[in-house]
């Protein structure tokens, strides 16, 4: 019983890092890092530097999660949107 308990949280764990990371290359390819003038391998949490970069992404996500919950969003369209701009990408990297 145990064994199985400690497989189960060892996937969720490596399947939850895995749904991080895409999230954060996400970031990456719709050019958030260089709008916010973050630099990949900085330590965001302990270097001063980051800290106003990272609060104004913060707040944007905020910002964003509060229009996607809102009676205007039409999620159905993002959705479409961001898979033409994702084939683009594809296609510009080809």
């Amino acid at each position: 019983m145990m064994n199985n308990l400690e497989i189960t949280s060892h996937g969720f764990r490596r399947a939850r890092v895995r749904s991080l990371i895409q999230l954060g290359s996400l970031v990456v390819k719709a050019g958030l890092l260089e709008t916010f003038q973050i630099t990949l391998g900085d330590d965001l949490q302990r270097d001063p530097d980051t800290k106003e970069p990272i609060a104004a992404l913060f707040k944007g996500f905020l910002v964003l999660n509060e229009i996607a919950n809102s009676e205007e969003a039409f999620i159905p369209l993002w959705a479409a949107q961001g898979l033409t701009a994702l084939a683009k990408d594809k296609e510009k990297k080809n």
